[in-house]
């Protein structure tokens, strides 16, 4: 009796050591195992973050192109023997008598402020240019060696020739006639062009002819 007692205690100790040798396997098998997938976690999280910090960034979209249109002139400088000597200038946008006469300004070096802008009419342009211009202080000093003058009634007629034909030819259709635009001049406050300094006067209401 004595030794089925011994007998029973054994196997349920036994029992108890199997129980706990497999209890502490397993849990040694969740712990390795939560460990791998943590590892795993952190590996693809890592990769993510490397994939996103590889990405380049957008890059800003370029600037529109301008639409600005550059065109060519001609620009015509009255010479000693009566003819005109012709030089291209460029421009940006669209042509206007304002842009031709600072043109030659730019090329002669002889100052062409206006006073007002220049007025188109039907057959017709009208320019004034203002008191301080070159028309009415003479030429500048000093003076570009090529356009050089020799005094106002030269500077004078140079320039409402040189203004008068740049005109004509930048605004007359092909195969049109430059003679046929009519140029006026004249003063601030719609007063005839009066030059007293040379004894010289155009009428307001007629086309310049020297």
């Amino acid at each position: 009796m004595k030794h089925q007692k011994q007998q029973t205690f054994m196997s349920i100790a036994l029992i108890f050591v199997l129980l706990f040798t497999l209890s502490a396997c397993s849990g040694g098998q969740s712990e390795s195992n939560l460990s791998e997938n943590g590892l795993l976690i952190a590996e693809g999280q890592g990769e993510t973050e490397k994939t996103e910090q590889s990405k380049s960034p957008e890059q800003p979209e370029q600037s529109e192109r301008s639409d600005t249109v550059t065109g060519e002139a001609i620009l015509y400088i009255g010479t000693k023997d009566g003819g005109f000597a012709e030089y291209p200038m460029t421009y940006e946008g669209s042509l206007t008598p304002e842009i031709l006469i600072a043109g030659i300004a730019e090329l002669t070096g002889w100052d062409m402020t206006l006073a007002e802008d220049v007025s188109i009419g039907k057959g017709g342009m009208s320019v004034c240019f203002a008191d301080s211009s070159a028309l009415f202080t003479g030429p500048s000093d000093p003076q570009k060696e090529e356009f050089f003058m020799f005094g106002a009634e030269q500077l004078a007629q140079t320039l409402l020739d040189s203004t008068q034909k740049t005109l004509q030819m930048g605004f007359t259709g092909e195969g049109g006639n430059p003679d046929a635009l009519d140029i006026y001049y004249y003063m601030k406050g719609e007063k005839p062009l009066e030059l007293s300094n040379i004894g010289k006067e155009w009428p307001i209401d007629q086309p310049y002819v020297w």
